[in-house]
């Protein structure tokens, strides 16, 4: 009986773990896609200045974000984000608009994809 109770109660925290979790991501994720709506209004009117100054900011938010899902998340799907990151720094800096606008897509593609990928399901769990 001891066994079966003390099973239940890791496989209750695994679910709640896992919830928190996913909650977390889905949250992070939301704030740096607003970050990059943001960017993306201020490339789109061409103001590079702003949209620098908020890519700054932008970096150096995922740069906290990154060193929580770096626990949780492979570093090949933070990497596919990073190198984003850093093709669009250097095209907004450069003032190149269409590229930069497709460094945002990308970005925010992958945050929504990783936090997909991150959804409480069975064969995560397993």
């Amino acid at each position: 009986m001891k066994q079966i109770i003390t099973m239940i109660i890791c496989i209750a925290i695994i679910v709640v773990g896992g919830i928190c979790e996913y909650k977390y991501f889905e949250k992070s994720s939301i704030f740096l896609s607003s970050d990059m709506d943001y960017i993306e209004n201020a490339i789109k009117n061409e103001n590079y200045e702003l949209a620098n100054k908020q890519i700054e900011q932008t970096y150096n938010s995922w740069e906290n974000t990154k060193t929580i899902w770096n626990i949780f998340i492979s570093n090949e799907e933070i990497d596919y984000i990073d190198n984003a990151m850093a093709e669009l720094k250097k095209y907004s800096e450069y003032e190149e608009q269409e590229e930069s606008l497709v460094a945002v897509e990308k970005i925010k593609s992958n945050l929504q994809h990783t936090v997909k990928r991150q959804k409480l399901r069975i064969d995560n769990i397993l």
